[in-house]
């Protein structure tokens, strides 16, 4: 079998920031399509497969025996980046889907290697999108690109950064739709992405002024998100 994996539209959007000629590491495998297809197409010479959890690296294994390719990917029982072979197998670009934006964020924050300027970090959040971006601003991790998508009914973001050292203090609604979303005029999700974070913050104040609290933070990201709106 060498035909190639069919990916979700969340891991398509993911695996599309690869970079030709790459060795990749993917965190939180699961069943190593990401890695499969990235091989398969061409797009990197090989790859890592790390999971957490064994059940799922041994799916990995599987699929890539399937595929008449387990001999290019490495697998990995690994807590996040630690102990894999990253310098040995001159890992460039770094994949991690599927998990929450702090867990992301502890993941990069417990390794050194991810601060190559020439490492790229591939990262699709689950949830809690903004607390990722605010730790990779504060923290010297550059944006440089990324994209939205639906998938199974709900939108994903995908964040594409790089380390330069480099300290940033993005705005609210910033770190809420990332500046790389908001300035690209052909996104098909992002007005979705919008009117739907608009109205959650409305819900969010009006909760809170029916409790007799007021909410500054939320009122100046919504006073944004009315700006961006209005001029698109």
């Amino acid at each position: 079998m060498n035909n190639l994996p069919v990916l979700d539209s969340r891991l398509s959007l993911a695996a599309g920031f690869v970079r030709r000629g790459s060795v990749v590491a993917d965190i939180g495998t699961d069943h190593a399509y990401i890695p499969i297809y990235l091989l398969l197409s061409g797009i990197c010479s090989s790859a890592i497969a790390a999971d957490i959890n064994e059940g799922p690296l041994e799916r990995a294994r599987i699929n890539c025996a399937r595929y008449g390719i387990g001999k290019d990917i490495t697998f990995c029982l690994a807590n996040g980046l630690s102990g894999l072979p990253l310098i040995e197998m001159g890992v460039t670009d770094i994949v991690i889907c599927g998990m929450g934006g702090e867990l992301i964020a502890s993941i990069i924050d417990a390794s050194d290697y991810v601060k190559d300027p020439a490492v790229r970090l591939i990262l699709q959040p689950m949830s809690q999108t903004a607390r990722l971006r605010e730790y990779l601003a504060k923290s010297g991790f550059r944006t440089i690109d990324g994209a939205m998508t639906r998938a199974q009914d709900k939108l994903y973001q995908c964040i594409v950064c790089e380390y330069d050292g480099n300290v940033r203090s993005p705005s609210p609604a910033e770190l809420e739709l990332g500046k790389e979303n908001i300035g690209a005029a052909d996104s098909p999700f992002f007005d979705e992405a919008l009117i739907q974070l608009i109205e959650k913050t409305e819900r969010a104040i009006n909760g809170r002024q029916l409790g007799g609290l007021e909410s500054p933070e939320l009122e100046a990201l919504l006073s944004e998100l009315h700006e961006i709106k209005n001029k698109r």
